[in-house]
């Protein structure tokens, strides 16, 4: 009769298994890390564009001169209904 030995624990087969096993958790791992990271540089990126954006309209809007200023006399407004909704003459 012959005895059949069970497959030893630490077989070539089973550590280039948990190698490969190791290598694509790995890899895995670090693609994830990548792709957060660059998302995270690209809303800054973003961020700091708009903020840029919003910093030169600001300034745009500002003109060097006389400041408005109202009338002496108040300007009075006469609102009526029309069928479209109310106009303002």
């Amino acid at each position: 009769m012959t005895k059949l030995h069970a497959p030893s624990r630490f077989s070539p087969i089973s550590l280039a298994r948990g190698f490969a096993g190791f290598v694509a958790r790995l890899s895995i791992g670090l693609v994830l890390i990548f792709v957060a990271g660059f998302v995270a540089m690209i809303t800054a990126v973003a961020g700091i564009v708009l903020a840029l954006a919003a910093l030169i309209f600001r300034s745009a809007g500002r003109r060097t001169g006389e400041p408005v200023t109202s009338p002496a006399t108040p300007v009075t407004l006469e609102a009526r209904r029309t069928p479209r909704g109310w106009t303002v003459e």
